[in-house]
Order: C-alpha cells, then sequence, then structure tokens
C-alpha cells in the first residue's frame, strides 16, 4: 500500500480530541441553544396569549356591566311598551282587515311617540313585515336571519301573549334596540315594538371605544373586533362586509363554543390570529359573542432570529479559538508518534528488516523499544510458517491428486445412476399410457352420463385408483376402484382389477353389481393365487360399483369397504359398502357382497370415490379431511353444474393441503341422474 495514502487515513490525535471532545460540546451547544429559541418563541406566544385573555376578560366585564345597565333601563321602559302594544292590539288593530294599508307614522304621533326612537313594524304568519314606520325594512323576511329568528316568531304567534325582547345589537346599523312581539286578537299578524334609547347607545359606544383602545394601549395589536350573531355573523365596530371563509370560521365558533388561535404571513407581516367566545344572557336572539384579536408579531419574530444569528456567530468564534487551541497543544504529542508510524508502515509493507527509531526518554520511547522486540519474534515465525506452509503444500497437491482420481469414479457412477434412471422414468412414462389407455374415454363418459365429472389426482405419474365405465342393454355402470398401495404396485393391481370386470360383465355377461364383484373377488384372488398361509400375496382393493337402469329409474349397488353417496334435495342417503376387500383377505369373501337397490329421481347426484382425498392432511392443525367435511363439502356443491362441482372440489382439496404433500391417489366420481 502507497505510503502517502496511509498517512492521509491515518487518525490523527488532534483529530480524535475533535471527535470525542469539541464535537460533543458542539451538539450540546447545539442542541441548548434550539431548546432555548424554541423556549424564547413559546414564552413569547404565551404572553400574547395572556394578553389576549386578559383583554378579552376585560371586555367581557364591559360587556356584564351592559347588561346590568340595560335591564335597569329595560324595568323603566317596559310597562310603557306593553301598554303601547295594548293599545296598537286592542284598540288600533282590533280589526285587522285594514292592518297592511294603516297609517303607522300618523298612529305614532297620536301615541306622542318619538319618531326617532320608536318604530313599528306589522309581521304576518310567514314572517314577512308588511307594514312599518321604517321603510326600508318594509317586506324583510324575519325567517331569512335564521332558525332562530323562525323559532322566535313562530313561538309568539303559538303563545299568543305580549313578549317583550332584550335589547339586541343591529345588524345594519350597529346600534342597541329592544323589541316586544304581540299577536293581533285573530292570531294572523305580530305587533312589533323597535325602541331606541340613548343610554344604549351610550353603552355602545362604550364597548368600541374599549375595542379601539386595545390597538392604541397596545401597539402590537393590528385590530380587536366583537362578533355578533351565530347564524349571520357582523362586527360591532366594523360595517364592511365579512368574506365568507371567515364568517363561515366565526359561525363554528358560535357553534363550538371554543377559543381558536393561530398565525399566518399577509403582506409580509406575522400576524397572530385568536378567537374567543363568550357567552351572554342579553338576548334570547344572541346567546353569546366572539372576540377577534389580531396581533402584529412581526417584530418579535424579527428580533428571535437576530438573537439565533448573534448566538450562531458567538458560537463559531469559540468553536474556532478552541480547536485552534487544541492543535497547539496536541502538536507537540503527535510529532514524536508520527515517526513512529512511518517506521511501522514501512514494516508493515514486508520489510521485516525495518526497525523503528528509539529516540528520547519517554512512553513512546519505551512503546518503539517493545514494537523492535516484537518485530524480531515475528520474523523468526514467519520463517518456520514459510517452511510449514512448503511442506504443507506439498501434502496437499498429493491429496488433490488422490481427490481428483475419486472425482472421476464418483462422476462415472453418477452418470451410470442417472442412465438408469432415465430407464426407469421412460418405464414408467410408457406403463402410465399403458394404463391410461384402459380408462374409459371423456366422449364415452358423457355419451352414458352426460352430467357427470371425475376428479382424478394420482399420487404418483401411474394411479392405483382407476374408474371403471360400461353399458349393457337399458343398465349404465360406473365404478371408483381403489387398489392396494399407489404407483406402479397399485398400477399393476388396476389392471388386474379392470380385465376382471371386463371378463364378468363381456365375457360371463353378469348385469347384477353384486353378482361382478362376486365376479371379481374370485379372479383377483385366482390372480394373486392368495392363500390363507402365512407369505401368502395380500394385494387388493376396495370397490364401489353402481348400475343405473333409466327405464325403471332404479339403482343398484354394491360396494367392498367403499360407499355409494346420493344428495337429493339437500340431504344425503349413503349405501354402505361391505366390509370384505376384493381379494386381499379371502376367508372373509365367503360371507359375499350384499345386493343394494333404491330408487333414483332425476336431478339425483351420486358420488363414488376412493379414501384419498377424505384421509389427506392439512390444514392449520395438519390432520385428515374426514367423511364429515367431505359430507359438508357435497352439501354444498351438489347442487351446481357438474363442471363446477368439479372445479370447486379440486380448490377446497388444494386449499386444505397448503404445503402438504400428497398423501395417496386422489379419486372423486359424481353422476347427475
Amino acid at each position: 500500500m502507497d505510503l502517502e495514502y496511509m498517512k492521509q487515513q491515518q487518525t490523527t490525535i488532534f483529530r480524535q480530541l475533535i471527535y470525542s471532545i469539541v464535537f460533543p460540546v458542539v451538539i450540546a451547544l447545539i442542541v441548548l441553544g434550539v431548546i432555548n429559541f424554541r423556549n424564547t418563541r413559546n414564552i413569547l406566544k404565551e404572553s400574547n396569549r395572556t394578553r389576549n385573555y386578559l383583554i378579552s376578560n376585560e371586555l367581557t366585564q364591559v360587556l356584564r356591566f351592559q347588561d346590568i345597565t340595560l335591564s335597569i333601563l329595560e324595568e323603566n321602559i317596559n310597562p310603557k311598551l306593553e301598554s303601547v302594544s295594548r293599545k296598537l292590539v286592542y284598540e288600533y288593530f282590533k280589526s285587522t282587515k285594514s292592518i297592511k294599508e294603516a297609517n303607522l307614522k300618523r298612529i305614532r304621533e297620536e301615541l306622542n311617540l318619538d319618531p326617532l326612537f320608536y318604530d313599528f313594524y306589522v309581521i304576518d304568519t310567514n314572517g314577512i313585515v308588511v307594514n312599518t314606520t321604517f321603510k326600508p325594512d318594509l317586506g324583510l323576511n324575519f325567517f331569512s336571519f335564521g332558525e332562530e329568528h323562525r323559532s322566535l316568531i313562530k313561538r309568539i304567534f303559538k303563545e299568543g301573549v305580549f313578549r317583550s325582547e332584550k335589547f339586541t345589537i343591529e345588524g345594519t346599523t350597529r346600534r342597541l334596540k329592544k323589541y316586544t312581539y304581540e299577536p293581533t286578537l285573530d292570531g294572523n299578524y305580530i305587533i312589533e315594538l323597535g325602541v331606541r334609547s340613548n343610554t344604549a347607545d351610550e353603552i355602545i359606544n362604550l364597548i368600541k371605544s374599549t375595542l379601539n383602545n386595545f390597538s392604541v394601549k397596545e401597539k402590537s395589536i393590528v385590530s380587536a373586533e366583537l362578533f355578533m350573531n351565530a347564524d349571520d355573523p357582523f362586527s360591532l365596530t366594523k360595517t364592511d362586509d365579512i368574506a365568507a371563509a371567515e364568517k363561515q370560521f366565526i359561525r363554528e365558533r358560535f357553534l363550538k363554543m371554543d377559543t381558536v388561535a393561530f398565525e399566518k404571513k399577509e403582506n409580509g407581516r406575522f400576524l397572530a390570529y385568536q378567537y374567543f367566545f363568550m357567552t351572554s344572557d342579553n338576548s334570547e336572539l344572541y346567546k353569546g359573542s366572539v372576540i377577534r384579536i389580531v396581533s402584529d408579531r412581526t417584530k418579535e419574530i424579527k428580533d428571535e432570529y437576530f438573537r439565533l444569528i448573534s448566538f450562531v456567530l458567538i458560537f463559531l468564534t469559540v468553536l474556532f479559538v478552541i480547536s485552534f487551541l487544541i492543535f497547539r497543544k496536541t502538536k507537540v504529542l503527535t510529532d514524536p508518534i508520527k515517526k513512529l508510524v512511518t517506521n511501522v508502515n514501512r514494516i508493515a509493507d514486508g520489510n521485516l528488516n525495518e526497525r523503528a527509531e528509539v529516540i528520547g526518554n519517554n512512553e513512546i520511547t519505551t512503546l518503539s523499544m517493545k514494537f523492535n522486540v516484537m518485530i524480531e519474534q515475528l520474523e523468526e515465525l514467519y520463517t518456520d510458517l514459510d517452511k510449514k506452509v512448503k511442506e504443507r503444500t506439498a501434502e496437499v497437491v498429493a491429496q488433490k491428486e488422490e481427490i481428483e482420481a475419486q472425482k472421476d469414479e464418483i462422476e462415472k457412477q453418477r452418470d451410470k445412476l442417472a442412465d438408469q434412471q432415465k430407464h426407469i422414468m421412460d418405464s414408467i412414462l410408457y406403463a402410465k399410457r399403458l394404463q391410461y389407455a384402459i380408462l374409459p374415454t371423456d366422449e364415452f363418459i358423457k355419451e352414458l352420463f352426460p352430467e357427470s365429472f371425475i376428479l382424478f389426482h394420482p399420487k404418483d405419474i401411474v394411479s392405483g385408483d382407476i374408474y371403471w365405465f360400461y353399458r349393457q342393454g337399458n343398465k349404465r355402470f360406473f365404478s371408483a376402484i381403489d387398489c392396494t398401495g399407489h404407483g406402479v404396485p397399485g398400477a399393476l393391481v388396476s389392471m388386474v382389477g379392470h380385465n376382471c370386470l371386463d371378463y364378468a360383465v363381456k365375457d360371463l355377461k353378469l348385469d347384477r353389481p353384486v353378482d361382478i364383484l362376486e365376479a371379481l373377488n374370485v379372479g383377483v384372488t385366482t390372480t394373486f393365487k392368495e392363500r390363507d398361509e402365512d407369505g401368502a400375496v395380500k394385494d387388493g382393493m376396495d370397490i364401489a360399483l353402481c348400475c343405473v337402469d333409466y327405464t325403471t329409474m332404479k339403482m343398484e349397488f354394491a360396494g367392498a369397504y367403499n360407499p355409494a353417496l346420493i344428495l337429493r334435495n339437500g340431504e344425503i342417503i349413503q349405501l354402505k359398502g361391505d366390509k370384505c376387500p376384493i381379494g386381499a383377505f379371502s376367508r372373509r369373501a365367503i360371507t359375499g357382497y350384499t345386493h343394494q337397490e333404491i330408487d333414483v329421481l332425476k336431478g339425483d347426484m351420486v358420488y363414488v370415490f376412493s379414501d384419498g382425498y377424505t384421509d389427506q392432511f392439512g390444514g392449520d392443525d395438519n390432520r385428515k379431511f374426514l367423511m364429515r367435511n367431505f359430507k359438508n363439502l357435497l352439501l354444498e356443491v351438489h347442487q351446481l353444474p357438474v363442471d363446477q362441482q368439479r372445479n370447486r372440489m379440486e380448490e377446497v382439496l388444494f386449499d386444505w393441503m397448503k404445503y402438504e404433500s400428497q398423501l395417496d391417489d386422489i379419486l372423486v366420481i359424481g353422476v347427475r341422474v
């Protein structure tokens, strides 16, 4: 390796000091600075919010003073208003035929009421102002003001009594005004009185003045506004239209009765918005109000960033001074070490005759001496190692030649086994062609039973399970045969069984399943020359054999262990096989097989099968599928078309097996009568 490159890669004491001392201090200072900066920002934000809370409390006290003052004022004018309302209802409008054309201004003069402070309104049952002394409100729809106005008007019509509403702020004039309501005697109109008061105006002016003074007292406050009316909010101090988004946001504050604060940047300024909801019992129409205080935090944020920049500059200056002092102090230590490292690098390049330079009288001198001793020992070890390596290399070369000879022999044996395996596979594939040649064709099966299916999955290439179909006159036979074993042994047994079945029906002309089984048993037993002696061949088969006569609509059945299942309208009819296999235990065959006969209906599904499906392991618990689950599956699918039945049964089987290997040959035959 290049010496200059190694010098560049090595870590000096100066770097170590920087990494182990300066960096942790730097990180700690940065973390403290960030925490301090955030805490300062949070304190300033909290200070603004606290100030705004105090402002809202001050305004709340003003509003409470307003409520008390207005209550006293109302106690003084309520009797007079009720008297005026009664005169209008019981004297002037006892009959309401001409109420829409009545001269309300003249009536107001007759009652000696100041037109600057009193207004009359006539409201019909639809909430429309049909007559008034204040012409701009003629035709005004009270119901359009919101659900609270609608409910108030309808309740007054329903109650039919005089009602005095508390002082309420008008949306158009921003003045306090008191309203009274009383239905006419016929219940078709409401007479509404609206009255203003100089005292009430002074109260409103006090609130407006208080709101305006907030921005004078606190220069950071841009504006302080009071919003009324939950349905259609308006500002007490401004007559400008409120933006749709802002109005919707204020409606939400009325609805949620909460306090919300957020900041946003507008026209280069950082503005803080804070909304407070205040409950008020001053009016049944205006149950509360929302205060919005807008503060300008631009100067505060600039001051924050100025402090942050100052902190960074001071921090960088201190970091530079510390790094410079550490560099000066470590240089005294690093020079002797560099010389030692140079010698060590030469030795590392393979120059074991090199020795470290011994200078001075300190720890580095001792280190150099000990290093030289270690190099001398290493040189001796290297010489011994080189000798041993040469000896071992000679041994390895000899072993390699022996291994290569063994490898050639193994490859010859491998090629021989591969050739034998190919011959075996060719023979098995030929046996498969022979076995499939004896099985009935799909065309023949569909000719006998147009609605039928066969689910057939051999475990190996050839199968010990086979199916057999035959026609003799009006009778049509089908059978599922499960031979002993699987693979090649099972296939050989199946060939014997197939030949014996053909012999029984073609040569012996047997047409009853029970007789065919008896003949099959004799044929298999004779073929394998079974005896009851020890060591005799015990190969045989289980079988379910059905015969359908479409003329009489009867089905005959005989079985050796295997049953037949008939599914009809969601019910299962089981025809059990005799516990007497074909050929395997000849001494039990003398009991014979049982002839079973049953009437069948058009549309019945008949199933015969081997035990491969029910004995297959799988599922979450790695257990057998079992006959119970198999019957439930047949109940699920028996009314489907036969192709769909086969697909569904195959899907359930594969889902059940998951990663388990197939245990046995699988055969299921389904025939719809």
